[in-house]
């Protein structure tokens, strides 16, 4: 019987070829979605921002809380998900939009994404991701912290009273009705 091995230099060489080129993927997906996020926004669209932790070992775990803005309304909202394959811990704020927003109880939901960050001291995403009633958020953000991930992820978005309108610890979707 005959085998065949591939010497080792070859092999290392093939192993960083690969290296590379899903470094080059990678950056050119987190810059592409970064860029899909900060030109997605229009006038019609309600504005939201957001702040986040995310910590990760295998799996990722993200929560955080923002603002939704609508028709001189400011509306409050958590966050609270995650995903797999994350490595490393990160705080993120972003500035974004939700399309597709015919009424306000249509944010409260299930969102997925998929995407991936790398961030080593400070650096920026871009994240687009949909809920089963259609509606999309666009966000950019700033990153700080030390995480490699590559994930899909499912976050759950749930808005809460302003507080000067509506009682503590009433949803905004309970309210509109």
């Amino acid at each position: 019987m005959l085998t065949r091995t591939v010497p080792v230099r070859i092999r290392h060489a093939m192993i960083f070829s690969r290296s590379i080129g899903l470094c080059f993927l990678m950056g050119f997906l987190l810059v592409h979605g970064t860029v899909q996020a900060r030109e997605a926004c229009a006038s019609p669209d309600v504005r939201l921002t957001l702040s986040a932790r995310q910590i990760g070992v295998g799996v990722g775990y993200l929560w955080g809380h923002g603002t939704l803005s609508e028709g001189g309304q400011t509306y409050r909202f958590t966050v609270r998900g995650g995903g797999m394959l994350s490595l490393g811990g990160m705080t993120l704020s972003g500035q974004g939009c939700a399309r597709n927003l015919a009424r306000l109880q249509d944010f409260n939901g299930t969102y997925w994404t998929v995407g991936g960050t790398a961030t080593i001291h400070h650096g920026t995403a871009g994240i687009v991701m949909e809920n089963a009633r259609g509606v999309d958020i666009h966000l950019h953000a700033n990153t700080r912290g030390a995480q490699l991930s590559g994930q899909v992820s499912r976050l759950s978005f749930h808005l809460t009273a302003p507080s000067d309108h509506i009682p503590k610890g009433t949803t905004v979707a309970s309210y509109v009705r």
